[in-house]
């Protein structure tokens, strides 16, 4: 996957787990009840995921340590 697509498709989902979020807190029921009252739960817990997911699309790991580079290890 391209670096931009990678990118524009990071921020699509970020934008949407913000979006959940805030129709949680504002616009969501909040009489919920019984299963739907569960399902209100993991909806929250969707929102985290999606926030998550798209910071990981946005800025993905390169599996390269944080440590010494190869001159300094070679040394």
């Amino acid at each position: 996957m391209s670096h931009a697509l990678r990118r524009a498709a990071g921020v699509a989902v970020l934008l949407l787990g913000i979006s959940v979020a805030l129709w949680m807190t504002f616009g969501a029921p909040q009489q919920w009840q019984g299963t739907t009252r569960l399902w209100r739960i993991v909806l929250g817990f969707s929102f985290i995921g999606l926030v998550t997911g798209g910071a990981w699309l946005m800025f993905p790991d390169k599996g390269e340590p944080a440590g010494l580079t190869e001159a300094e290890e070679s040394a």
